[in-house]
């Protein structure tokens, strides 16, 4: 077939192999938007070059030392981790295709809509530890890094695992 404007040739054969193999009437988007972006390799670049770009900033300051600057790009990391995936719960996009199934969950508990060990879920376990392994060794494993480093690496870890899942500590962000 073609046009008389513009005198190109369309061949209408693949618009017609493609909606015999579409489903009419049927969702195709994902329907929570909230975790399908985490699934991702680019948002696991985008998530390390980010901590990458805030521990830089950090030894870039010439007023903050080696320590100071491991253990702000560590607790800002788990503080922040803590409060994006195991405090704030329900979908910021307001999808409302979900109907308000994912309002009483975390971001994490809606992660591959609760299927634990996923690749994703891995990531997310695997880098705070490895933050939390480089800072004690680039500040020389000085017990005042532990101490003060520990606190926020347990408050984001911990939650992580398939035990705390659907679990509220003390009532705390229950309703």
């Amino acid at each position: 077939v073609s046009t008389q404007s513009t005198g190109k040739t369309i061949n209408t054969n693949y618009f017609i192999q493609t909606n015999l193999r579409m489903q009419v009437g049927t969702a195709q988007a994902e329907s929570n938007p909230n975790a399908i972006y985490l699934e991702s390799r680019y948002f696991w670049i985008a998530y390390t070059a980010s901590v990458c770009f805030l521990h830089l900033m950090c030894s870039c300051a010439p007023f903050i030392s080696i320590t100071t600057g491991w253990l702000f790009t560590l607790n800002v990391h788990n503080i922040g981790n803590f409060l994006v995936f195991h405090y704030l719960r329900g979908s910021p996009f307001g999808s409302a295709s979900d109907q308000g199934e994912s309002r009483a969950l975390t971001h994490w508990e809606q992660i591959n809509h609760g299927k634990q060990w996923t690749n994703t879920r891995k990531f997310l376990i695997i880098f705070p530890v490895i933050l939390f392994l480089m800072c004690q060794h680039y500040t020389g494993y000085q017990l005042e890094v532990l101490f003060l480093g520990l606190p926020s690496f347990l408050l984001q870890f911990i939650p992580k695992h398939p035990f705390m899942h659907m679990k509220r500590l003390f009532g705390i962000n229950k309703y």
